[in-house]
């Protein structure tokens, strides 16, 4: 299990962001408040986001974030790249005791299976779009979304 949310709240923010195509940007604020957390944290996300090209911010008063591409263009493997790196598991910091059995070779036993794990999650993260997610979230009573 991964350690972070940021790629659970990725998924929330981007979808809040599908649902307001066409409806001007949508700024940290309102953002925060669906993910119930501070306007600074959404806009840390969103910076990683806007370097990996799937947001783009928009400044001045009326100002917040928008989709760079299309929901259908972006995958969640992208946004686990954005905001998590390209490593699931990360292997020790500091390289184990070569004097100790275990130590000595854990991390090249346990590599090829690590690996092979790593490959199938982005296998199947590549698979979803961000569009597929937003296909499943219902529409609220007036039949758009208000940001």
């Amino acid at each position: 299990m991964l350690g972070s949310s940021r790629f659970v709240i990725g998924i929330h923010v981007l979808a809040i962001l599908a649902r307001a195509q066409g409806q001007g940007p949508v700024c940290s604020g309102f953002i925060a408040q669906s993910v119930n957390t501070n306007p600074v944290v959404i806009r840390r996300l969103m910076a990683n986001m806007e370097q990996a090209l799937l947001v783009r911010s928009v400044a001045g008063r009326k100002g917040g974030f928008v989709l760079a591409k299309s929901p259908k263009e972006i995958t969640l493997q992208e946004i686990f790249s954005a905001l998590e790196g390209s490593e699931i598991f990360r292997m020790h910091a500091r390289e184990p005791s070569r004097e100790c059995p275990v130590g000595s070779c854990i991390s090249h036993v346990i590599s090829r299976p690590l690996k092979v794990a790593e490959e199938a999650m982005s296998a199947a993260l590549a698979r979803t779009t961000l569009n597929d997610v937003v296909a499943q979230i219902p529409l609220p009573a007036g039949g758009s979304f208000r940001a």
